[in-house]
């Protein structure tokens, strides 16, 4: 797997920056054909519609859902003669959900300031928010942005491919480096600068989730690893700091190892909203957890049209059981602990509601 440098600079005034995933675009475009894509069509079309800027994905991490909605399910074959169009009215929707914003916020202050943002303004119009102007450092003098594009924030990025999305899977860095835009790093090079990027620095304090793919090296891996024991490091010290304190906090503690129970004693979820309002869960099994919610409204769904029933869904109830949480699927993934294959129904639990990891969450490689 070849390593491709690019230089470039990094956009956030009109878009929606979050803590895995921001603008960036390449100083030299050409640069980008020197790199394998899955859908180059799709790449295309992106950067084409932003004018040469294209989304990055980090490599290595998973934010906080902001907006996440599960993908409308098709009607099964022995009801597609039957559901009238009075009957859609009553249908459940997908909806769009997110995880604790707090915290989810701060991974994406965190990560603009990580690379020269010194401070953002939000703007929101119904679920959309997006920085209306950013304090960035233009030629030696610290200004006010309120253009697409206008801001030149330098970094660099290092990736080996993009993914089904069109988006780059990139390890990102601040400033200018000293090697040529478009050459190829050793993985011991890339290895050896871990620590200086904003994917590294964002687990070590605890701001995102490890997220492995079995497409990550695992001298890199450990090295994420590292960081992840260090954040949790410090989230234990913060907890016990916080049990035997007697002043209540307004303000969650910017480490979502204090918060997430789920690899220790687990999460009671009976409720979509202990994991939209209370508590922070891995953003996989949130989404999964979402998504086998929506599923199970519309069994409802399709078993009143089956039935000839009436059926309207109540938006307002969130309750689910997580009986059928691998009906959608039971993905294989790699135990680095264990150096094993297994299920991933073989290390969560799902007991009484309650959802536990039975493996921590930088202990699990997902194979795809």
């Amino acid at each position: 797997m070849k390593y491709l440098l690019i230089k470039g600079s990094l956009h956030v005034v009109g878009y929606s920056p979050d803590g895995d995933s921001m603008m960036f675009k390449a100083a030299n475009p050409a640069v980008w054909d020197g790199l394998d894509k899955e859908d180059n069509e799709l790449f295309l079309e992106k950067l084409t519609k932003e004018n040469g800027a294209i989304q990055l994905r980090l490599e290595g991490i998973d934010a906080l859902e902001t907006h996440f909605g599960p993908m409308p399910l098709p009607t099964p074959p022995d009801l597609k003669s039957k559901e009238k169009e009075k009957d859609k009215e009553g249908k459940p929707k997908p909806g769009h959900y997110k995880q604790p914003d707090e915290i989810g916020r701060t991974a994406a202050e965190a990560f603009m300031w990580l690379v020269g943002v010194k401070k953002a303004e939000w703007r929101k119009f119904g679920k959309t928010t997006w920085v209306s102007k950013a304090l960035v450092e233009q030629n030696g003098q610290q200004t006010w942005l309120e253009e697409k594009q206008t801001e030149h924030i330098p970094a660099y990025i290092v990736t080996s491919n993009i993914e089904k999305n069109g988006r780059p899977l990139a390890w990102v860095f601040p400033g200018e480096p000293d090697d040529a835009d478009g050459s190829e790093l050793t993985k011991e090079a890339l290895s050896n600068r871990l620590e200086k990027s904003v994917n590294y620095q964002l687990l070590r304090y605890g701001l995102v989730y490890p997220y492995f793919f079995m497409t990550l090296a695992g001298r890199m891996r450990d090295k994420l690893i590292h960081a992840v024991r260090l954040a949790q490091a410090d989230a234990a010290a913060k907890r016990q700091a916080l049990e035997n304190s007697t002043v209540e906090r307004t303000r969650k503690i910017p480490n979502l190892w204090v918060y997430d129970r789920s690899p220790i004693e687990g999460i009671k979820i009976a409720d979509i909203k202990n994991i939209t309002d209370e508590t922070e869960i891995h953003p996989y099994l949130f989404r999964k957890i979402i998504k086998t919610w929506y599923a199970q409204q519309m069994k409802r769904y399709w078993n009143a049209l089956r039935e000839k029933t009436p059926y309207e869904f109540d938006e307002n109830d969130k309750s689910l059981t997580l009986d059928s949480l691998f009906e959608d699927g039971d993905p294989t993934v790699f135990i680095v602990s264990d150096q094993d294959f297994v299920k991933l129904s073989e290390i969560i639990q799902v007991k009484d509601n309650t959802l536990q990891l039975l493996r921590q969450p930088m202990d699990i490689v997902f194979l795809s």
